[in-house]
This record gives structure tokens, sequence and C-alpha cells, in this order.
């Protein structure tokens, strides 16, 4: 019997901790997003809480497809509330990403896990901020449109440059290690039953 594959209690966590990642994607965005300056900072906020959800889910279903399929579902649900292709891009190349660095380690491999969703975390960055160096008419029709102040979007296009580009997207990257970290002290024991270095 092949244990690697995903089953039906594999896809139910992986659903579950889904939802309570887009929950908490949620709640640091319209907090943050009540201050154009605060904004950029987003994912690197984002990546501490997100981190301890999934190192859990790593530790429970570490199997091969987990993590893209999180991904592919979280990409669906923000198309679908009207996230930008930008950031769907982000998740789906952020998701690929992962998959493949934390494939490497089995799925088991802490360091690997951490890099893995380090990599998701820039790439989400990346998808969210790109535009606004790179497309800024489309970043602000966009803005305008899904209904942010022609003076909210205005003002973080002025604060936007890749210094601060690259400093956020550094800062994601930290988050994203922080929040592996907590998680597995947080996790301790389940991380010594499943065996994962």
């Amino acid at each position: 019997m092949n244990t690697n594959k995903l089953k039906a209690k594999d896809l139910i966590t992986v659903a579950i901790f889904t939802v309570v990642m887009i929950v908490i994607y949620f709640i640091v965005s319209m907090t943050f997003g009540m201050v154009p300056l605060a904004y950029p900072f987003l994912v690197a906020v984002i990546s501490i809480p997100g981190g301890i959800v999934w190192v859990y889910v790593r530790v429970k279903v570490p199997k091969r497809f987990a993590i893209l399929i999180q991904c592919i579902v979280i990409t669906l649900v923000f198309m679908l509330l009207g996230i930008g292709w930008w950031l769907a891009l982000g998740f789906l190349g952020g998701g690929v990403l992962a998959e493949l660095i934390s494939g490497a380690g089995k799925y088991r491999n802490f360091a690997l896990n951490t890099v893995g969703f380090a990599a998701l975390m820039f790439c989400v960055h990346l998808g969210g901020f790109l535009p606004t160096l790179m497309a800024r008419d489309w970043y602000y029709e966009f803005c305008v449109t899904g209904g942010m102040t022609a003076e909210w979007t205005q003002t973080l296009l002025d604060f936007m440059s890749w210094q601060v580009m690259l400093f956020t997207g550094i800062l994601s990257i930290a988050g994203a290690a922080i929040g592996m970290l907590l998680g597995k002290a947080m996790l301790k024991k389940h991380f010594e039953r499943a065996g994962v270095a």
C-alpha cells in the first residue's frame, strides 16, 4: 500500500488549513489595507502566522501534491474574490516552487520545507507588488476599480520603489522563516512523532 498517496482525510486536513490561511490573509489584508504605507509589508506579516499553519500541514500531510493543491485552492478562492492575475501567478508559481523544494526532502525535511514556504511567500510578494513598478497604470485602475480611493492608490504608488520592493521581499522571507520556527516550537511533539528533521 502506497502511503505517499493523498487520502480523503489528507485532503480534508489540507482543505481546513487552507481556509485558515485564507482567513489569516484577509484579516491582515484588511488591517494593513487601511494604511497605504503599511501595505507593502503585508506579505511579511502574513508569513508569520501563515508559517505556523504551513508547518502543521506539512507534518500532518507530508505527501506529493498537497502543497500544490493548497496553493491552487487559495488562488481559485482569491480569483473568485477579484485578485489580479499578477497575484494569481505569484501563488501558482510559488506553489510549484514550494512543491519542488519540499519534495526534494520528501516533505519531511524542516529546512527544505522552510525554504519552500519562503519561496512561496516571496513569489506572493512579487505577484502582489511588482505591478506597482512594472504596470503602474494597470495597478492604479485595478485598485480604484476595486474600491480603493485614488488618493490611497497614488500614495502607495509614490511610496513603492525597487528598494522598497527588495526590502519588503527580504522581510517576507524572514517572516516565513520566523513563522516556520514558531510553528516547529509549538508543534514539537508532532515533529517528534512524525520523524521530521
